[in-house]
């Protein structure tokens, strides 16, 4: 028989001591985890603005990550336009110098044209740059490589833009034209040999083709499926013969008569056929096939020509290279342009915050690189000895050294040459990226301060004062100590115990 009086009397002294021991379970798993409770029952009454807190947490902490890639692209995006500036600028300046220059020869004239290309390639590479597996200057196609130039090298360039038959576009209109005519739309196409046109049964239907494009025939006839330049437009009729119906005119024909250069003028009456694309001369010119020639004085038709072959007189009949139509025909044809830019014009949006959102797109078709390329191609165009050729155009040098200026810091100080150009600039684009870089770093660092609040909130709900903590389990250990002592010496007075 134990002193302790009855059963009951039993069973609530070991429940106390039970609970105790669970109490100091309890404190021991908090100074262990240093949190309240692993669960948030053992806090039900902050756990609704601790669920909330934490909410509040995860979306600040996907910002951040989102807003890091963002700032990796940005990033990325920049050391392209820095190697791109210098391309730029590196160019300007060897043009510049070739424009002082006034003893040309012609490995001075190989030596611009050949940098005006590789010009071309660099541009070509920097923005085709990548970060994360995708395209950083094609708009929304970050799968699709942005520039895609028409030659990679600088001999087959020229077989494509020779200059004379074909040219380099020199408005941003022609120079981005990418279109494919559609038959349902045009109607037929009438070929005119005679006139050096194509018109389109439909009226109005040709008006999206500026001129100065570079359009590629396809469906018709053999002698009609090639490049033309476009040289006039209707809206329903192009005109591609480099030619325009006058004369007799008076008018002045300049040649070269040596290798030093020295030029021959010659006044004559001249005329002047489209489509068949011939050209009379009053007086004989002792003209050969392949001979370059300027014309000057006229309406309409002054500029360079090759001869292709001449019938001569006096009066002699030359009939210069160029795109000719072959075949007067209709026919279900269609006409076709492709674009150096292969991507859109899609802005990639980057939401920085449960507000704003900021584009970080940059196109590879800015007017700040387009004029940049604009320039380039036009100084690369024509080999040297056609009539296509720098050196019998020097009228190139000017309005590329306008466009690669008005690329760099627009305005220009010169007039625009071909028309009003538009205002980006490489300093405004950089500036813009700029803002955008900064807005997103100021906007992350703010995620972060209110993580760092929302941590500290979250802290004082979710975890224990250790220092108290562990005072507590002290003392309920000791007690549970006193406790167990306690009833181990209770239980070891009985009644025999008493009488012994």
């Amino acid at each position: 028989m134990t002193r302790i009086a009855t059963y009951g009397s039993n069973q609530m002294y070991l429940s106390r001591v039970t609970a105790l021991n669970e109490r100091i379970n309890k404190l021991t798993l908090q100074v262990l985890t240093e949190k309240k409770s692993q669960n948030y029952t053992g806090i039900s009454k902050d756990s609704n603005r601790l669920i909330n807190f934490e909410n509040e947490k995860a979306r600040a902490n996907a910002f951040i990550t989102n807003n890091d890639m963002a700032q990796t692209r940005i990033k990325a995006a920049d050391v392209s336009m820095t190697a791109v500036e210098k391309t730029m600028k590196a160019f300007k300046d060897r043009l510049e110098t070739f424009y002082a220059n006034e003893n040309r020869s012609q490995q001075d004239v190989e030596n611009i044209q050949n940098w005006a290309f590789q010009s071309m390639i660099d541009m070509q590479s920097y923005l085709s740059s990548s970060a994360d597996g995708q395209y950083l200057f094609s708009g929304g196609r970050v799968s699709t490589e942005p520039v895609k130039l028409a030659a990679g090298s600088l001999a087959g360039f020229q077989d494509i833009y020779d200059g004379n038959s074909v040219t380099y576009p020199t408005t941003r209109a022609a120079h981005m034209l990418d279109i494919t005519t559609d038959t349902s739309i045009t109607g037929n196409l009438s070929f005119n040999a005679a006139n050096g046109t194509i018109t389109a049964a439909n009226a109005g239907t040709l008006s999206d083709i500026p001129v100065g494009s570079r359009i590629t025939a396809a469906g018709a006839a053999a002698g009609n499926n090639q490049s033309y330049t476009v040289v006039g437009n209707t809206g329903t009729q192009l005109k591609v013969s480099r030619l325009t119906t006058e004369g007799p005119t008076a008018g002045t024909i300049s040649y070269y008569t040596d290798d030093s250069k020295s030029t021959t003028n010659v006044a004559a009456n001249l005329t002047f056929v489209p489509g068949t694309d011939t050209i009379t001369v009053s007086n004989a010119t002792g003209f050969t096939a392949g001979q370059t020639f300027t014309v000057a004085g006229t309406t309409g038709n002054d500029g360079v020509y090759e001869v292709q072959s001449i019938t001569a007189g006096p009066p002699d009949t030359i009939t210069i290279a160029s795109a000719k139509i072959g075949t007067t025909e209709t026919v279900a044809a269609t006409l076709s342009a492709d674009s150096w830019y292969q991507g859109d014009n899609i802005n990639i949006e980057q939401r920085i915050d449960q507000n704003r959102t900021v584009s970080i797109g940059v196109f590879a078709s800015d007017p700040a690189f387009e004029k940049a390329i604009r320039a380039m191609g036009m100084i690369a165009q024509g080999a040297y000895g056609t009539s296509g050729g720098l050196e019998n155009n020097l009228d190139r040098i000017e309005g590329a050294r306008f466009l690669i200026q008005d690329a760099l810091n627009h305005p220009a100080s010169a007039s625009p040459p071909f028309g009003p150009e538009a205002s980006s600039d490489l300093e405004s684009v950089r500036s813009q990226l700029g803002v955008t870089q900064g807005l997103i770093k100021t906007t992350t660092e703010t995620h972060k301060s209110y993580v760092g609040f929302l941590d500290e909130r979250i802290t004082s709900m979710e975890n224990v004062n250790k220092e108290e903590a562990i005072t507590l389990l002290l003392d309920d250990q000791r007690a549970l100590e006193a406790g167990y002592q306690t009833l181990a010496k209770v239980r070891e007075m009985s009644l025999l115990n008493f009488l012994n």
